[in-house]
């Protein structure tokens, strides 16, 4: 009997145990990797979101300051040569406010925005999106992009442009939402 007990019965325990071993270990392996893939994309698609999320901030600080710089150029335009209409609408304005102070003289608006920044910041906030998935947000980057590269400028053009810029912000937060559910989902390993 203990001849059968050192002869098969130890060496096979020793033959299981280091099977289930091997397989322990490649098991554990296998998790590790999923895991840190997991990790690894989980952290990246963090990053990408404070990247859109600031990128998206500063070109739409940007875009409203061109659209206030652009309606306070009309209104320029307009008091040189003002009719009637405009002459009334002025003058209640300055009597409504005559005690209030301009929120444009406490804030340091840029003389000029460099066009070439602009346009830059908007390719590549472009290039940051799915073609597929985020048409909508490219096609209110697109928007941007071509109001930019009109040479003129109408009151209609600023109302429509700061349209665009609420849906943008819209978009851009539902799929800021979307993206942290996922990472969500992808940090809880599904």
């Amino acid at each position: 009997m203990k001849e059968i007990l050192n002869s098969y019965i130890l060496p096979s325990g020793v033959l299981f145990t280091f099977i289930a071993t091997c397989i322990n270990i490649y098991f554990t392996r296998q998790s590790s990797k999923t895991s840190k893939y997991i990790d690894t994309i989980t952290a990246e698609r963090i990053k990408w979101l404070s990247l859109i999320r600031g990128e998206i901030s500063e070109l739409i600080a940007i875009i409203s300051e061109t659209l206030i710089y652009y309606t306070e150029e009309i209104d320029n335009i307009e008091s040189r040569n003002p009719d009637d209409n405009y002459m009334s609408n002025a003058q209640y304005e300055y009597q409504s406010h005559y005690f209030d102070t301009l929120t444009k003289n406490s804030l340091n608006f840029r003389e000029k925005i460099d066009y070439e920044d602009v346009i830059k910041r908007l390719h590549i906030l472009k290039l940051r999106f799915n073609p597929v998935e985020d048409i909508e947000t490219l096609d209110l980057i697109q928007y941007f992009i071509n109001y930019y590269t009109d040479k003129y400028k109408s009151k209609k053009d600023i109302e429509e442009a700061n349209e665009k810029i609420n849906n943008l912000v819209i978009n851009i937060q539902l799929l800021l939402k979307d993206e942290w559910e996922k990472v969500k989902k992808e940090s809880k390993g599904k």
